[in-house]
């Protein structure tokens, strides 16, 4: 039993973190409907502070974070059992991958992959070399590799094992505020702990608002570009709207059948597109691309980590590296509460490699097929798209498609990637908020989990109110309080596991 019960108690209720979470955000959308311009302009600027503020915090609080996780995976207690020493997985290994892999990367993990290395082949790091150089397009990848790969995960692996601990070990419900019972103590218990959960479910609304916001610009740009449909507010509101009635229905059948089936899907045809474009695509520039940027990442691994291989104030850090670290923290509560809600049963040493090494692999892979055949074929002046990629990253990816054998198939092996991609992390997230808004309940009521597709409504009038500048400007802004609460769930972790030494991963309850 719980020192109080009240969490337990309070599990599957709808309490004061719903309450407050539904009013502020209608708030937030009524005052954007009405006020869109207003809005842009209050989170460029929100954005800007944050930026100037947190901009040296964010590469050393991941880094740090990357460690802890990766010592708690070699010690001995990487082999403590979430759920206890007798706990046995839910979901098998390929669904459990597959599942964490979908919450996790969204939909713009396809059109990033083509798309980002040309970006950075057109303006250089920190403009420490020519653009259009080859040492450009090594830069472009081993940096693209940084921003998808361990540093990233490192951020839901902590978030994931925290809470997973505390809800399996400590029975304290899938809640943030759970995790961090052992460092705030009886705190939890008053309004503190609302606060936070209240802030949790914030960060998850900004961080799905925002990728679902710049994949439905991304999506527009890709129809307009191959059919000639208006790049539009209408169009982008109506491809939201029409995604998210799927994740809707989806997130009515549950994790075990929606999500996981889904999921399932969704990685064989992104395994099908991935080998297409290696085969179809120039091969031996892609296996060159990939031992390269590796060698690079790895020389360079410490430096792009800390943001030390610029000037101090470099505007590229700004826009770069806090925008991408921001934005992968304020998807944290989601995706990390949701890996951990899958993952019962596994070890903490099982839950890294799974949630770290596993998908980063996928990512170092995924950029060197998709940014090695960009890259190759802009170099060769088959296409000139880098110098608009950042603008609209889907319409360079078609671009590069184009040159490719059999492009017609590529086409419809794309749509459906696209769509599952876009449907799998909105499932996801309306199933964790509807967790975190009914007390870290483990399976909340489809009521619930209906209602809160209404996150859709937040990237309509983030579009509305500014457009890219806004949906960046509101991941950053949602960011910086988590950051906080990251490390407070890093150390209320290890008091945890110092508690419960003597145990060796049994169910402890305090």
């Amino acid at each position: 039993m719980n020192a109080s019960g009240s969490d337990s108690d309070a599990r599957g209720r709808i309490g004061a973190v719903f309450y407050a979470s539904l009013v502020l955000s209608l708030a937030f959308v009524a005052f954007g409907l009405i006020f869109p311009r207003t809005l842009s302009a209050v989170l460029v600027a929100i954005r800007e502070v944050v930026v100037r503020t947190f901009a040296p915090v964010y590469p050393v609080t991941v880094s740090l974070l990357l460690v802890f996780v990766v010592v708690l995976a070699l010690a001995p207690v990487g082999r403590r059992r979430l759920g206890g020493a007798d706990a046995t997985p839910e979901f098998g290994n390929v669904s459990w991958i597959a599942m964490l892999l979908c919450a996790g990367v969204g939909l713009s993990f396809l059109f990033w992959g083509a798309a980002e290395p040309l970006i950075h082949l057109a303006g250089p790091p920190y403009g420490a070399t020519d653009p259009g150089s080859m040492e450009a397009a090594r830069a472009g990848m081993r940096y693209s590799y940084l921003f998808w790969g361990p540093h990233a995960w490192g951020i839901y692996a902590v978030v994931a094992i925290a809470i997973g601990y505390a809800a399996f070990n400590r029975d304290r419900g899938m809640l943030v505020s759970g995790a961090l019972r052992p460092l705030l103590g009886p705190l939890i218990d008053s309004w503190w702990g609302r606060v936070i959960d209240t802030l949790a479910v914030l960060a998850i609304l900004f961080g799905i608002a925002t990728s679902l916001g710049l994949g439905a610009g991304e999506l527009n740009a890709g129809l307009a570009d191959r059919f000639g449909v208006a790049d539009s507010y209408g169009v982008k509101i109506a491809i939201v709207a029409g995604l998210m009635t799927f994740a809707t229905i989806s997130s009515m059948t549950g994790l075990g059948r929606g999500i996981r089936i889904l999921s399932l899907v969704n990685v064989v045809l992104c395994g099908v597109l991935l080998a297409f474009v290696f085969v179809a695509g120039p091969t031996v520039s892609i296996l060159s691309t990939l031992g390269t940027g590796v060698v690079d990442y790895v020389a360079a691994f410490v430096p792009m980590s800390l943001a030390t291989e610029g000037a101090a104030g470099d505007p590229w850090t700004g826009e770069w590296i806090s925008f991408f670290w921001a934005w992968w923290i304020a998807w944290a509560p989601f995706v990390g509460t949701f890996i951990a809600r899958i993952s019962r049963g596994r070890t903490i040493r099982g839950v890294v490699a799974g949630v770290v090494l596993v998908p980063s692999l996928v990512s170092v892979v995924w950029f060197s097929v998709f940014g090695g055949t960009s890259l190759e074929r802009e170099l060769s002046g088959a296409v000139s798209v880098a110098e608009t990629a950042g603008e609209a990253k889907s319409s360079a990816t078609l671009a590069v498609f184009d040159t490719l054998p059999l492009t017609g198939l590529l086409l419809v092996l794309l749509v459906p990637v696209l769509a599952l991609l876009f449907i799998t992390s909105a499932d996801s997230a309306s199933f964790i908020l509807g967790s975190t808004t009914t007390g870290g309940s483990m399976k909340p009521p489809r009521p619930m989990r209906l209602m809160w597709s209404f996150a859709a409504a937040f990237a309509a009038v983030l579009l509305l109110s500014g457009g890219p500048d806004s949906l960046r400007g509101a991941a950053v802004i949602a960011a910086a309080p988590f950051t906080v609460i990251l490390l407070g769930l890093a150390l209320s972790l290890v008091i945890m596991l110092w508690q419960d030494r003597a145990g060796s991963g049994r169910t402890a309850p305090r």
